[in-house]
């Protein structure tokens, strides 16, 4: 599934494209780089802490930290939102 991160730390945030991708243990994110390879993020589900679903003016975002970094999902695409609650919210 693909949408919309924001990806926060210290004072620089970084805003991108992932496909996200859920296994029992951790969340990947997948970041195309066109013709090279991709960059890839696991993050261990264990270790997503603060939690947070709500609405951003009318959109619905999911946030969290994990480690020293603020992750912000946004919807962007059919069900991507419901997705991650899903897999976060459990």
């Amino acid at each position: 599934m693909n949408t919309y991160v924001k990806v926060q730390h210290d004072d620089t945030q970084e805003h991108f494209q992932v496909s996200l991708h859920f296994s029992e243990e951790q969340l990947r994110l997948v970041r195309s780089r066109g013709f090279k390879r991709p960059i890839i993020q696991n993050l261990k589900l264990a270790e997503i802490k603060h939690l947070f679903i709500s609405d951003l003016l009318g959109s619905p975002i999911v946030s969290f930290f994990y480690h020293d970094r603020r992750y912000t999902f946004y919807q962007f695409g059919p069900a991507v939102i419901e997705y991650l609650k899903e897999h976060l919210a459990a």
